[in-house]
This record gives C-alpha cells, structure tokens and sequence, in this order.
C-alpha cells in the first residue's frame, strides 16, 4: 500500500506498460472484472459499451477502477470532455475476470498490466507508458477547457491511459486505435486517505 501523500504532492509517477506476465495490477481488453457481471443495464444504459480496460488501485490493493467506452465510435468523440463525456469509468471492490464476454471489445488481444515503474514526474515526459498514475497528465491537446470544469468542481488528475504505450499486439490486424491513437484522462477527489467516486474523464485523439 503506498502513502496518498505522493499521489498529491505530484513529484513522483507511476508509469505502467503491458505485460505478458500477470502481476495482479489489472488488464487491457479482454472481459470486464466479473463485478460487472450483473450491471450490463447499468454500464449500458444510455448507449451500448465495450469493456476497455481495469487497472488495481496503487493506493488500495482492494479496489480496481475500470473504464468502459461507447461501441460507436460516433458515441466516444462526439462526447469525449467533461462533463458530458460517454466514457464510463468506476472505482468498485477487486474481482478477477468475468467469464462472460458480455463486454468484450473483439478488436482488442488483452494483456496484463504490468508492475509500476516509479520515477519523477519530470522523467515521465520522456518515456512511453500504457499508464501514468499520478504526477501530471501528458496531453495531446494544450486546450485548457478540457480540465477547466473538473478542477473547479473539485476533481484532481488521477491517471492516463495512453495509446502511444500499446504493443503491436494489442489491436488485432487491420483493425483501428479505440481512441484514434489518443489518451483517456481520468480524474478523481482526493481525500486524506482515499481516492472518492465519482471519477471524472476525458480523451483526446492525434
């Protein structure tokens, strides 16, 4: 368990690739945590998701926070900002893979998720990375709109899922970047000793 103090302090980062090898951190693509089993209304109630990836919390090895994205491509970039993005992203109790590939992205090979890399904030820009969590987000896009709302309604980055890090083998052959070749940015409310829902997002593309 590691101290929230680090995460607010913003000197140091956690940087995370993917692995063959599975070190209990979480995975991309693949089916959803089995929490989820019965919450398929839930996940998509408004538009239909594919599981996109859960990664275990750093700061409580009890907890995971999982995202799932439109299956429309339509759905992901016409509402890719806060606070109307469709992205659902959630922090829930730990559980292993489903099952059932209820949400299963089929253009997505999963992988594991792989132990953290700890280094300075500084040092992280000029490193690849599937995760950042901590430090300050890598944008894509300079535009302060983005982050604007979220800081004044109380929200702190939290982590990025970046396409820059996937392997050739993450997307199957001749098929697309979920993203477009972007980022996802996720942001939470930080208490003394704890990372709180809801958890806020935004992407940006190439």
């Amino acid at each position: 368990m590691r101290d929230l103090k680090s995460l607010k302090e913003r000197k140091e980062c956690m940087l995370f690739q993917t692995s063959e090898k599975d070190s209990r951190n979480g995975w991309i693509g693949g089916n959803a945590p089995a929490y989820f089993d019965e919450l398929e209304g839930m996940v998509n109630k408004d538009m239909q998701r594919y599981f996109y990836c859960s990664i275990v919390n750093p700061f409580d090895e009890t907890e995971m926070i999982s995202i799932f994205a439109p299956k429309d491509f339509e759905d992901r970039i016409s509402k890719n900002r806060y606070p109307n993005c469709s992205l659902l992203t959630m922090k829930h109790p730990k559980t292993e893979e489903s099952k059932l590939g209820t949400f299963a992205d089929p253009d997505l090979v999963k992988h594991y998720i792989s132990e953290a890399n700890i280094l300075s904030d500084k040092a992280s820009f000029e490193e690849r990375f599937l995760i950042k969590f901590g430090g300050t987000p890598r944008h894509i896009q300079g535009e302060k709109y983005y982050y604007t709302e979220l800081h004044d309604d109380g929200f702190d980055f939290l982590f990025q899922v970046d396409e820059d890090g996937y392997p050739d083998t993450l997307i199957k052959p001749r098929k697309s970047y979920p993203f477009a070749f972007g980022a996802i940015y996720l942001y939470a409310q930080m208490l003394e000793d704890s990372i709180e829902n809801p958890i806020k997002s935004y992407w940006q593309y190439s």
